[in-house]
């Protein structure tokens, strides 16, 4: 029996259950959107010229995945902010999310006292701590979300608020974000621990990358930000190296770099492509050419192909899909996918 396969092995390995936090995450998605929907006080869209995400870390991908999804749609410009200073473009007309799950991140506090001098409307989404008291100090609209997750187990908490918000803003839709669920909630039964590995497509994944190192590529768009969660993950829960990158701009550099050093890269290094129906259809063909003249130097190289009919559903199915791969492969490296001790010391050093 494979240890992935053994519900004692893998309670002695994850006793925190972060495999069920998980499976659960459609769970997320659904609560997600009912607490954003209950926020009362949010500013008016009009006259925003801008939106602005202020996160670091799993509450900083909250605002690629709004940028990912708005962008292509949308006029406003959306960015997320990573790190101590706004940029200049951020002003008065700028609508500023504030996204930390613990409420302390000293980057995204930094940013929001920039924000509040500016006069910009904010909105925050958090579990509690400064963030929350600055923001019922000033009045500021803010989701609160459920406590006890690690940032990055608490994608849907983050991400969800601020679709959900901008939507009531602008009226829009949420049936993409339903169809994200409903996809999910397949993905859930698909996926879990209770699908034997024999039939389970993440736990097969997740032991074909065992004692290597992977190698993430997607596509501009979606999948580049979904490789990009997955290289996090894989840092993270599976505490090994990991890096992505995407289409097309790998093809004017990265491909190169596979011509050298074959005898250590093709034992060492596993690639996996992420792939939806939406990818722009040059990109498809990059990637039929791309792939033949770098498999060479690689250990293997695999596809994962991600569902759904709109952008949002296509996304969460493709980080959905790496999530469980990064806590198989923690699981079967037998460390603890819910710990990150060495961010813990650098956060207690740099106090």
């Amino acid at each position: 029996m494979s240890v992935l396969d053994d519900p004692i092995l893998v309670e002695r390995i994850d006793p925190s259950d972060f495999l069920g936090v998980v499976e659960r995450f459609p769970d997320q998605l659904r609560e997600s959107v009912a607490l954003a929907e209950k926020v009362e006080g949010l500013p008016a869209l009009a006259g925003i010229s801008s939106i602005a995400v202020l996160g670091m870390g799993g509450s900083g991908i909250s605002g690629d995945f709004l940028s990912t999804i708005l962008g292509p749609t949308e006029k406003v410009r959306v960015q997320t902010i990573k790190g101590y200073d706004l940029p200049g473009w951020v002003d008065s007309d700028t609508l500023v999310f504030a996204a930390s799950y613990s409420g302390n991140t000293e980057e995204t506090l930094a940013t929001v006292e920039q924000a509040q001098k500016l006069k910009a409307p904010i909105v925050c989404i958090t579990t509690g701590g400064q963030l929350a008291e600055i923001a019922q100090e000033n009045g500021f609209p803010v989701v609160i979300v459920p406590k006890g997750l690690q940032p990055r187990a608490a994608l849907g908490y983050v991400s969800i608020p601020l679709l959900v918000v901008y939507r009531r803003m602008s009226n829009g839709s949420l049936r993409d974000i339903d169809e994200a669920v409903e996809l999910t909630q397949q993905r859930a039964g698909q996926l879990g621990r209770a699908e034997p590995i024999s039939t389970n497509r993440a736990k097969q994944l997740a032991q074909q990358l065992q004692g290597r190192v992977p190698i993430v590529y997607g596509s501009e768009g979606i999948s580049a930000l979904a490789a990009y969660r997955w290289k996090c993950q894989l840092n993270e829960c599976s505490k090994v190296p990991a890096w992505s990158n995407s289409f097309p701009e790998l093809n004017h550099n990265e491909i190169v770099g596979w011509q050298g050093m074959h005898d250590l890269s093709r034992d060492t290094f596993a690639l996996v492509v992420l792939r939806h129906d939406g990818e722009h259809p040059r990109n498809t063909k990059r990637i039929e050419i791309t792939i033949p003249l770098i498999e060479k130097s690689l250990a293997m190289v695999e596809e994962i192909r991600g569902e759904g009919i709109s952008e949002l559903a296509r996304l969460f199915d493709l980080t959905y899909f790496g999530d469980f791969v990064a806590t198989y492969l923690a699981i079967l490296n037998e460390v603890d996918p819910a710990p990150v001790d060495v961010i813990e010391d650098l956060k207690s050093a740099l106090k």
